[in-house]
């Protein structure tokens, strides 16, 4: 049981890294579009959605822990 909780904590960690990860990104890609940097605005949009999905698996993977 302790090994379970320690590895939900552990996802749920590395799930709140990517989310910070993402938001970054997302503000990045803001930057470039207001600098009318197109391509940068979009590569920055792409990170930010892997981010987010990666974000998710994991707290999906949490939530299997807990099960």
């Amino acid at each position: 049981m302790a090994e379970e909780t320690k590895r939900r904590a552990e996802a749920m960690q590395q799930a709140a890294e990517c989310r910070g990860r993402a938001a970054q990104y997302e503000a990045l890609a803001n930057e470039a579009k207001l600098r009318g940097d197109v391509e940068m605005s979009t590569q920055f949009a792409s990170s930010a959605a892997e981010e987010w999905m990666e974000a998710r698996r994991l707290e999906e993977s949490a939530s299997a822990f807990g099960e």
